[in-house]
């Protein structure tokens, strides 16, 4: 994610960081209701946890004229991408 100028990379989104994500007050099913909470979380986890940061960043960037388009493109994509919610995905499809 690029956020005034800067690229955090989010990480391997795996059983862990999600969990870890979760215990920081996101959940991936309500992304789409909080999504400024879920982008912070996320800019937080790739900050090593911190949400104070990640928020003065994103607000920055947003002062700045920027736009959180590009940052929910990438989490969508890591989500979509992550081994973890490939695998969840096959079991719903041979379950139904």
């Amino acid at each position: 994610m690029k956020i005034n100028k800067k690229i955090y990379k989010i990480p391997e989104l795996n059983y862990n960081t999600i969990c870890i994500l979760e215990e920081m007050g996101v959940s991936l099913t309500d992304m789409d209701k909080r999504i400024f909470s879920a982008v912070r979380g996320f800019v937080a986890l790739s900050m090593d946890g911190n949400f104070e940061k990640a928020g003065e960043e994103i607000e920055e960037h947003l002062k700045n004229g920027g736009s959180l388009d590009e940052t929910l493109e990438e989490i969508n994509k890591a989500v979509e991408e992550s081994g973890f919610f490939q695998a969840l995905n096959n079991i719903h499809k041979q379950k139904g």
